[in-house]
């Protein structure tokens, strides 16, 4: 497997995906580039229980996140959750996926100025998005350093957490460090606090500034969500089959959760 060569095969890969009825693509300009982002609403099948949404490609040198939202739209694995809304942003770095960079064309990581409006793509993520409600999110990323899968995990019910590194386990390999980039990390789930201390180590960080997507998400009131970190020293076709495996196990779980009203 290899990535896409390109922005414009990505884009064209999302145009073919979205012959189905159920899906809406909408492109939105980014006029300092040359370029649009893109997004996709899925319908659910019935009276939705949950809206999720997905995003890829904040770096460009970790293609399993994008990848694998491109495969959720070109093999219609979004049929497989009927009941949830799904807005999906395939790829947030063009010009960084296209050179297979971290960074913009410009050197700029994008996914340290979610907290304000001067990177021409973060401005219009920021505006896409400005009024959604998720009930959660996924982030995909990979980690170009690592062997094993890692997750940055604070979805509503904190249960979950294992069994989401227990559903990637069965596709690959977890880390099995207990440190990742100077965090702690215990079996392959790095903490982020729990009730009042997850709110004051968010709090901390924001005030710092240089915030990543999740801190954006956020700070609009989407409380739930994860950031998957795919390893990037093994083949890609697994860490895109890693990937599914996270992202589902938590769509099969947040599905559970709303039918039950639990």
């Amino acid at each position: 497997m290899q990535p896409p060569a390109s922005y414009d095969v990505i884009v064209a890969r999302v145009v073919a995906a979205c012959d189905a009825p159920q899906l809406k693509l909408t492109r939105f300009p980014v006029d300092e580039l040359g370029l649009d982002l893109l997004r996709v609403d899925v319908k659910p099948q019935g009276p939705a229980l949950a809206h999720v949404g997905l995003f890829g490609g904040v770096h460009g040198d970790e293609p399993a996140g994008y990848v694998s939202v491109l495969e959720f739209l070109e093999q219609r694995r979004w049929a497989d959750h009927p009941v949830i809304a799904f807005s999906v942003f395939p790829c947030l770095n063009p010009t960084g996926c296209t050179l297979g960079t971290r960074e913009n064309a410009d050197g700029i990581d994008i996914n340290r100025t979610y907290d304000r409006d001067e990177v021409p793509e973060v401005r219009v993520l920021r505006a896409m998005i400005k009024h959604d409600a998720f009930d959660a999110f996924i982030d995909a990323h990979e980690d170009p350093e690592e062997d094993g899968f890692y997750v940055y995990a604070f979805l509503e019910n904190p249960e979950w957490h294992p069994e989401i590194v227990k559903a990637v386990a069965e596709r690959g390999p977890v880390t099995g460090k207990s440190e990742v980039d100077e965090t702690p990390v215990e079996g392959g789930l790095i903490s982020v606090g729990e009730d009042r201390s997850r709110e004051e180590a968010f709090q901390e960080y924001m005030d710092g500034g240089d915030w990543p997507l999740p801190f954006y998400l956020y700070s609009i009131g989407i409380r739930s969500g994860m950031t998957t970190e795919t390893p990037g020293q093994i083949e890609l076709a697994t860490r895109v089959t890693m990937q599914h495996a996270a992202r589902d196990r938590l769509l099969e779980l947040l599905t559970a959760a709303r039918s039950t009203g639990a």
